[in-house]
């Protein structure tokens, strides 16, 4: 494996981040691993077929993740659906070639290509807020109490202290965000990526966080009482005595 692209691929943040104006939004997670991707397709009509002009993803998964879905974006820009909707792992890796033992990554990649696709074809298109949208909102009212947050993107974002009591944050990628002192009762977490968040002393009574993801996750001082949770909820070790305080469904 070329160590020196890989890190080269990461480190540049390649096709990384949201298109707002996407006419193709689709979320896919890979079943291996639980790790959520969304793809983003900006196209333009050529004469009886649409190109694909721009290709972003935002993904919570690991740095294998990011190269393959960087190399498959990268490789369908410019191509028309149908051309792209064949795309193949065996494509991805001319542009990197995968160690043998992650040439599930590629697959995944393709895989999630090729479903964005399809829906698109068939109707389908994920509704989404953008996080410069999310952050004007908090600005212009202080709180984002009640609000539909649904796959926002919300990465590192500094969170702290912020109300969002009865929010929609399922499938939200809040990994890496600080989220101190934040009141998240009621909210709807399922399915959400909270890795390495800072939940401390964070209000999260009566929330729902099934399948949600907090491995690495501050959980320091976090109120959980009442707190579903089920065989997907993901936690450290150290981390497993806050499911005497939560409720499984």
């Amino acid at each position: 494996m070329n160590f020196e692209k890989f890190k080269e691929i990461n480190d540049q943040k390649l096709n990384y981040g949201e298109i707002e104006n996407a006419e193709i939004v689709s979320f896919y997670r890979n079943q291996g691993c639980g790790d959520g991707y969304r793809i983003f397709l900006k196209l333009q009509e050529n004469g009886e077929s649409k190109i694909i002009k721009d290709a972003k993803f935002t993904t919570t998964g690991c740095s294998f993740s990011f190269v393959a879905l960087a190399m498959g974006l990268e490789f369908i820009k410019n191509k028309t659906l149908e051309e792209a909707q064949k795309i193949s792992s065996k494509d991805i890796e001319t542009l990197f070639e995968f160690p043998e033992r992650r040439k599930n990554y590629p697959e995944s990649a393709a895989e999630a290509i090729q479903k964005a696709i399809e829906d698109y074809l068939s109707g389908k298109r994920i509704e989404f807020i953008t996080k410069s949208v999310i952050l004007k909102k908090l600005k212009e009212q202080g709180h984002l109490r009640n609000e539909n947050l649904k796959q926002v993107f919300l990465e590192n974002q500094d969170l702290r202290n912020i109300d969002f009591s009865g929010a929609n944050l399922q499938n939200a990628f809040l990994q890496n965000a600080n989220l101190e002192g934040a009141n998240l009762q009621n909210a709807n977490l399922k399915g959400a990526y909270l890795n390495q968040a800072n939940l401390k002393n964070a209000n999260l009574e009566n929330s729902d966080l099934r399948f949600a993801k907090l491995v690495g996750a501050n959980l320091e001082g976090a109120n959980l009482t009442n707190a579903l949770y089920d065989i997907g909820t993901r936690v450290d070790p150290k981390n497993l005595h806050i499911f005497s305080k939560m409720k499984k469904k």
